[in-house]
């Protein structure tokens, strides 16, 4: 293989993965409400550390009620979209 395939594959596969999880866990960290200094941190955090910041950040990240009632909601649906006969 090439060093241009190989260089092509890691931006493709590696690097262009990273930083859209990277870009959401800051566009996620602006948009929580969180007091102004824990917020400070974890941007700083995420900055400083891409890579591990991100991950500690999401891996830590409580869900807040919105989510929570959402991820209920979806459940509680989705049990209502089966065919009665396939219930058990």
């Amino acid at each position: 293989m090439t060093p241009l395939a190989t260089s092509a594959m890691v931006w493709v596969f590696i690097l262009i993965p990273l930083l859209v999880v990277w870009t959401i866990g800051l566009v996620d960290i602006f948009r929580r409400d969180l007091p102004r200094g824990r917020k400070a941190a974890w941007i700083l955090v995420v900055l400083l550390l891409p890579v591990v910041g991100t991950i500690v950040y999401f891996v830590l990240r409580k869900p807040t009620e919105a989510e929570i009632k959402r991820a209920q909601q979806a459940g509680a649906d989705r049990g209502r979209d089966w065919p009665t006969g396939l219930r058990g």
